[in-house]
């Protein structure tokens, strides 16, 4: 643990007992009560995950150490289990203090105080911004449970640290430089997981959102947020602020045909602001960005624009994932065709295409996953495929060898 940790300080220390245990919120398939200053955790019968869960921010790309101390109920038939959001196992104890799984966890570490009771204190890299805690059963953290009262909790510490030293282990030249597009509300989940192995940019026209992201994101070493649009041109564009932010686009709302559905007063426009957007190529060439390896596109209609500011950086591109439509929900936008043709050009093949169910049903909106195509990939230097094979692990593809 003091490989991890190093000597250090935390930089955040929080103690829940009496109560603030209820701070810890029921996420899955549990029921708690406070008696005497200790929050009492049953099951429930359902077949499902059964976790309380506690969010905070300062836990994000930092080493977190949780301290629990607890007492298995005479009635437990399962585990006390430390969740890892994205189905990871952190760490497993059995009621005779057994370790029974340690996960991803750098440290698991159990101290018996008398019969039953038990101190557990885990070390581990956490990629998210909640931490879990319940039950499992024998490796199976979802089960169906008895109804029964399972442990009591008298007290959680939790402590985090700078994670630098772990989150640099991989080379520089070895992480996925990912490019996402239109970042509000931060990285992915499959991303997020994968902090160790990534140089994220993100890009975010909106000040409130950018802050947002960099106030966790900056915790990653080589991070970025710059705090403009891309676009085919550098210059100063109109950016339409809707109702719903996330629908805010450098194109105006189509509502001629949005009125059609419900979600339409979502992307009702509650104001305009100058946006300064900027081609990607042109950051490349003043050295302000790197080359790209992974490209994320989420702009609202603006996808094919966005692409063209890559210019002949997509060439070395080895992954695109974007927001497409097949109707022009924003005015004067392309559309799926449009997106398949550039990428088609660059040396891209459409792989999988997912329907988004934002439209009573109708298929409209569309997350579309490209990658090189096959004789592009195969003729890859070997680092280069073992990137491509990570890159499509993430993605959920075949690496065509």
């Amino acid at each position: 643990m003091d490989d991890i940790i190093g000597t250090g300080k935390a930089i955040f220390s929080q103690t829940y007992n009496g109560d603030d245990l209820s701070s810890w919120q029921v996420a899955h398939e549990m029921s708690t009560r406070l008696e005497d200053g200790a929050l009492v955790v049953s099951d429930t019968e359902r077949h499902s995950w059964h976790l309380l869960r506690l969010y905070d921010s300062a836990v994000l790309f930092r080493i977190v150490r949780m301290k629990c101390r607890l007492k298995f109920c005479r009635t437990a038939t399962a585990n006390f289990y430390i969740h890892h959001y994205g189905s990871l196992d952190i760490a497993e104890i059995s009621p005779d203090g057994t370790i029974v799984n340690d996960g991803i966890s750098n440290n698991v570490s159990i101290n018996t105080i008398s019969d039953g009771l038990f101190d557990v204190e885990v070390t581990f890299l956490c990629c998210h911004p909640t931490l879990s805690i319940g039950c499992s059963n024998n490796r199976q953290p979802v089960y169906s449970g008895t109804g029964r009262e399972q442990f009591v909790l008298m007290s959680v510490v939790v402590e985090t640290f700078d994670a630098y030293t772990e989150l640099s282990r991989m080379p520089a030249e070895e992480r996925i430089t990912l490019v996402d597009v239109g970042g509000q509300g931060g990285l992915q989940l499959k991303w997020m997981l994968r902090a160790d192995q990534i140089m994220p940019v993100v890009f975010e026209p909106i000040s409130s959102e950018a802050a947002a992201i960099r106030q966790t994101l900056g915790r990653i070493p080589g991070s970025q947020v710059i705090e403009k649009a891309l676009a085919h041109t550098t210059g100063v564009h109109k950016l339409y602020i809707t109702a719903d932010t996330s629908c805010s686009s450098l194109r105006e709302p189509n509502f001629e045909l949005l009125q059609q559905y419900s979600v339409a007063p979502i992307f009702s426009v509650v104001g305009t602001q100058e946006t300064n957007c900027v081609r990607y190529d042109d950051l490349f060439r003043m050295q302000a960005t790197p080359s790209p390896d992974v490209v994320k596109i989420d702009v609202q209609g603006f996808e094919y624009e966005v692409l063209l500011g890559f210019g002949h950086l997509l060439e070395n591109c080895m992954a695109i994932e974007l927001e497409t439509h097949v109707v022009p929900i924003y005015k004067g936008q392309k559309l799926l065709g449009d997106i398949i043709d550039i990428l088609t050009y660059f040396g891209f093949s459409l792989r999988q295409i997912n329907k988004i169910p934002n439209f009573d049903g109708d298929a409209v909106e569309f997350d579309a996953l490209f990658t090189k195509r096959r004789d592009r990939a195969i003729a890859f230097s070997e680092p280069a495929k073992r990137k491509f094979a990570r890159i499509t692990h993430v993605l959920g593809l075949d690496p065509y060898f």
